[in-house]
């Protein structure tokens, strides 16, 4: 038997909101909290349509006891810190929301708009996992809900490179990832995305990867160009180790571009590479001169 959902009245959830009854009223004949109706016709507000405002307006509870659930995360806050932009905003809302659909078509709307798919990737996938993951850790969202975001957003990215032409057989490869400590798969599939856009044959190996295993993907594929991604650096010096001991094996003929929020400045004089690159952007004009090189 399933159970059957708890169902409010506008004023419960106004108390439990602290507004007024009428602006819940307001609210739920606009469709902002979605409502059913009573056989006399009254309205009333389910649990799933009291979450589901709670993620989209940003609103929190402010006495749940009211609606006799103390404990529950519905009064998490929604708003996810970002760039002030519209677009940025709903994206950054709807991957908190798990609202996959709701993603991809901001996405692709980005895209008719005149941006590359990296280009969109970027500004929208980049900027809303930064500010989801500042939500997460500050207990703003829950971490699944930070896990799901991240899945859906390399299911998005795989899209768009699947989208992409076939490689031609004369395109000059590249291959990269993370190295062993770094756990975060996101920028080195953005960083595969956009080379491919830019022409490259870009192959990412995956994120916590031992130095060992870039060798020997160095010595199996011949690269032309080689990509560290740096999001956390767990042991600085060992890092800094496993990274010179990769840039000293690759020979004067493999690029080494090295990039990531990992890269502090104290971090980066220590490190050998033939370029630092500040963003995505930055790393794909750097690879639009170096495929000619």
């Amino acid at each position: 038997m399933v159970a059957r959902q708890p169902q409010y009245s506008p004023k419960q959830v106004a108390e439990a909101l602290g507004a007024s009854e009428s602006s819940v009223k307001r609210w739920c004949d606009s469709g902002a909290i979605p409502i059913i109706r009573t056989l006399g016709g009254h309205r009333r507000i389910t649990l799933d349509g009291l979450q589901q405002y709670l993620r989209t307006s940003g609103r929190v509870l402010v006495d749940a006891d009211v609606l006799g659930l103390p404990d529950l995360p519905l009064s998490r806050p929604a708003v996810i810190p970002g760039q002030d932009c519209e677009i940025r905003r709903a994206f950054r809302q709807s991957l908190a929301a798990c609202d996959e659909d709701g993603c991809r078509a901001l996405l692709r709307r980005y895209i008719e708009s005149g941006r590359s798919r990296s280009e969109a990737a970027d500004d929208l996938i980049t900027d809303a996992m930064h500010g989801i993951g500042h939500a997460w850790q500050c207990n703003d969202l829950d971490p699944y809900q930070e896990r799901r975001a991240c899945d859906a957003c390399i299911r998005m990215i795989n899209e768009l490179r699947a989208e992409l032409p076939t490689c031609p057989v004369d395109a000059p490869m590249a291959i990269g990832g993370s190295l062993s400590g770094d756990p975060y798969q996101l920028p080195t599939s953005l960083v595969e995305l956009s080379l491919r856009e830019a022409g490259w044959n870009a192959i990412s190996l995956g994120s916590n990867l031992p130095v060992e295993s870039f060798r020997q993907a160095v010595f199996d594929m011949k690269p032309k160009m080689v990509w560290l991604s740096v999001s956390v650096v767990g042991q600085p010096s060992e890092f800094v180790s496993n990274q010179n001991r990769l840039a000293d094996q690759l020979g004067d003929d493999v690029a080494l571009l090295v990039g990531g929020r990992g890269v502090t400045d104290g971090l980066r004089p220590k490190l050998r590479y033939t370029a630092y690159c500040d963003g995505l952007r930055h790393l794909v004009e750097l690879a639009s001169v170096l495929i000619d090189a």
